[in-house]
């Protein structure tokens, strides 16, 4: 099955570290780090690649890069990520939600993803180690909006570029 999102790519520094620090504690398949993204909106079967090139080509996305600071965990699914709290990541959000006619499901939080984790087997030790990185610079996010196509197989899934669309920085006038 295939799949659309829109994305800014990745790059986490140490990433090999990063996961050797939790290896020992959690059970799961970590992101390969060619597939490093954070989703701005996630399209589904919903749209064909030209429909959103058409609607996005036309608007001015306004991006910059942003620090990757710090590890968290979205317990209700079980999710390790790393977080960014860059507020112009929720105004690129709505203005591709709102060029794109997208309902607004469920809230947006800026984050890269780099496991769904099966098993913790300590806890404790499990939330010392995300305190570590609480405010620690780990990575970074890159301006660039990407349309996404993604295919999932049993091995994971495979991801393919269909498209970039050129950025700007926040504070240009264009």
């Amino acid at each position: 099955m295939s799949r659309l999102f829109l994305s800014l790519p990745a790059t986490l520094f140490d990433y090999e570290e990063l996961q050797d620090e939790f290896n020992d504690l959690i059970l799961g398949k970590w992101i390969p780090p060619q597939n490093l993204h954070l989703t701005l909106n996630f399209l589904g079967t919903a749209f064909e690649r030209e429909s959103v090139i058409q609607a996005l080509s036309g608007l001015t996305l306004k991006a910059e890069p942003s620090d990757l600071k710090g590890l968290s965990l979205l317990s209700h699914n079980q999710i390790l990520y790393a977080r960014t709290a860059n507020p112009s990541l929720m105004t690129l959000h709505e203005q591709i939600q709102e060029a794109l006619g997208l309902p607004y499901e469920q809230e947006f939080i800026p984050h890269v993803t780099l496991m769904r984790i099966k098993k913790i087997s300590d806890q404790t030790l499990f939330e010392e180690r995300l305190r570590r990185y609480d405010r620690m610079l780990i990575g970074v996010l890159h301006p660039k909006v990407q349309l996404i196509q993604s295919h999932i197989t049993p091995t994971g899934a495979h991801y393919s570029l269909l498209e970039e669309f050129e950025t700007y920085p926040s504070n240009t006038d264009i």
